[in-house]
């Protein structure tokens, strides 16, 4: 069906109106930072309305259409690397955690298991083919992908044949050596470029929407108080979302930015202001243009820059 049959369907089995839909689908896509399709966000908000629109599809994504700051991840991969599992100490409490790599004929993503979630690795071998549901995915330091599991998340066997990709520029763990960070400027940059660039911020926008602080799930407001489905009422996590425009002088670069480098552009007004951004590029698949996914701003040394220039 397309766009407006499935808008149609939505609002017919929910019980919303059309403008009702069409707003809930537009405030989606902007939720994502403008990196999932029209279809893909109704399809998200007709799942959030608790309807299953997908029941006869393959629900699984691909690996290499895995992005930052998704909910309700679903995905089946192959087992290529298992860590020991790793104790920790925080604020006087222990904790442990484990990673394991699986790949797809797209790519390799890494999940990470904190604490009690490490129980479910425990009969997991190299080799074996899993699906993975109900995950979340959070940008690592390189501003790669990694899936996150919450109290609600499984992870199960899968008969099915995979051929992991040899390799994968979106595996979350890129060597150092492959020119991460690299000084750019912004009219040279391309698709999964990890660079540094020093420019300026002449435009920007924001959002701000609330999840769940255990799971990232968005929230329900009842009776004046935020519930989780899955960890009923509780005090909501609240999520800064900048949108921009960068300049370096010889082109401009759209950016986006999540949390703590969100609320850093605006606690210090940031625009007009010259700094070094450091991020992963990546194409939009809503607009088809290349965009910069900031995860790093930093002051620019100004000794450090002269001898650049010897």
């Amino acid at each position: 069906m397309d766009i407006n049959e499935l808008k149609d369907k939505i609002a017919k089995e929910a019980g919303l109106t059309r403008e009702e839909i069409d707003k809930k689908v537009e405030d989606k896509v902007f939720e994502l930072s403008e990196l999932v399709s029209e279809e893909g966000a109704a399809y998200i908000v007709a799942k959030e309305e608790g309807l299953d629109l997908l029941e006869k599809r393959e629900r699984s994504l691909k690996i290499k259409n895995i992005i930052p700051n998704l909910r309700n991840v679903e995905v089946i991969g192959k087992i290529v690397e298992l860590s020991e599992v790793r104790e920790f100490e925080r604020n006087e409490k222990k904790g442990q955690v484990r990673n394991i790599t699986i790949g797809d004929e797209t790519g390799r993503i890494r999940i990470v298991f904190w604490n009690n979630m490490v129980d479910l690795t425990e009969n997991l071998n190299e080799g074996d083919v899993v699906r993975v549901k109900q995950g979340f995915t959070k940008a690592n330091t390189f501003g790669m992908p990694e899936i996150h599991l919450s109290a609600r998340s499984t992870i199960e066997p899968e008969e099915k044949e995979i051929e992991v990709a040899e390799k994968s520029e979106r595996y979350s763990e890129v060597p150092v050596s492959k020119n991460l960070g690299e000084r750019k400027n912004l009219k040279e940059v391309a698709d999964n470029d990890f660079l540094e660039a020093k420019a300026a911020i002449v435009s920007l926008s924001e959002r701000e929407y609330i999840t769940c602080p255990d799971c990232n799930s968005k929230l329900e407001e009842i009776n004046g108080s935020c519930v989780c489905k899955d960890h009923g009422k509780v005090e909501p996590k609240r999520n800064l979302i900048i949108h921009g425009y960068l300049d370096d002088g010889l082109a401009t670069l759209r950016f986006v930015s999540f949390k703590e480098t969100a609320e850093r552009i605006k606690n210090e007004n940031l625009i007009g202001k010259e700094k070094l951004f450091t991020g992963r590029i990546k194409k939009n698949e809503y607009f088809g243009n290349l965009e910069l996914m900031v995860n790093k701003i930093e002051d620019i040394d100004l000794d450090e820059e002269i001898g650049k220039l010897k």
